[in-house]
C-alpha cells in the first residue's frame, strides 16, 4: 500500500510539472518485485522498471549527484553502477514500448546509434532512445535487434554528464563540462541516439 502511495504521489507530481528526484522517490531495490524487468545489460545498473499487461514498460532511470555545482548552477549528475556505488536517485520516469533497430556505429562517450524506420518509432511521444535486450553488445551488419524504444520524462534539474562526470569543473558551465541542462518534463537530448537514414547503409537489414 505504501508503495502505491508513492508512486500516485509521483505521478501527480510529474504530471503538474513540479517535484524533485527525492520527492520521486522510488528506492533502488536492485530489480526487486514489481519492478523487476530487465534488459539483460549495462542499463540494468541503472534502471527499474516492470513489464505492464500492454507489454510496454514503466519505471524510473537513476543518477548520483557527484557534488560539484557548475558555474551556471547546476548540480553535476550521471549514471552509475548503484549496487557498486549506492546513494542514486530518480531523474527521470522511464516509459518503453517494443520494437527493432539496426545498431550502426558507436563513438566513445557517446550512446550506440541506431537505424529505424521512421514509421516505426512510436507515437505520440518522444520516444528518442533504442535500447536493445540480451547481453550480446551491437555489431554492425547484423539484423534489426528487439528492444525497446524509450521515452524520459525529468524530474529534476541538474547537469547531466554521461561519461567522466568526476571531472567535471566547477569554473565551467554544464555545457563547458560537456554536460547537458535538464529540467523536468520530456528529456530527447540526453540520451537520443536514433535516426532514421543513414548513407550507405545496403547491408542494414531494413
Amino acid at each position: 500500500m505504501k508503495q502505491r502511495i508513492i508512486i500516485w504521489s509521483f505521478l501527480v507530481l510529474s504530471l503538474l510539472g513540479f517535484g524533485s528526484a527525492n520527492a520521486a522517490g522510488y528506492p533502488w531495490k536492485n530489480h526487486a518485485a514489481q519492478y523487476d524487468f530487465l534488459f539483460g545489460n549495462d542499463i540494468d545498473s541503472h534502471q527499474q522498471t516492470r513489464l505492464t499487461t500492454s507489454g510496454e514498460l514503466f519505471g524510473f532511470f537513476y543518477i548520483k549527484f557527484t557534488g560539484v555545482n557548475t558555474s551556471d548552477g547546476y548540480p553535476v549528475a550521471t549514471h552509475v553502477d548503484w549496487n557498486a556505488m549506492p546513494g542514486c536517485t530518480v531523474g527521470w520516469i522511464l516509459r518503453g514500448k517494443p520494437g527493432s533497430a539496426t545498431f550502426l556505429y558507436h563513438v566513445e562517450t557517446e550512446h550506440e546509434v541506431f537505424l529505424v524506420n521512421r514509421a516505426d518509432i512510436p507515437q505520440p511521444g518522444a520516444y528518442a532512445h533504442f535500447h536493445w535486450l540480451g547481453s550480446g553488445m551491437p555489431m554492425p551488419n547484423q539484423p534489426p535487434m528487439d528492444g525497446y524504444f524509450l521515452q524520459l520524462q525529468a524530474v529534476d534539474t541538474f547537469c547531466f554528464i554521461h561519461h567522466m562526470a568526476d571531472s567535471a569543473s566547477a569554473g565551467k558551465t554544464c555545457r563547458d563540462n560537456s554536460g547537458v541542462v535538464v529540467t523536468p518534463g520530456i528529456d530527447i537530448a540526453t540520451h537520443v541516439n536514433v535516426v532514421a537514414s543513414f548513407p550507405s547503409c545496403s547491408s542494414c537489414g531494413m
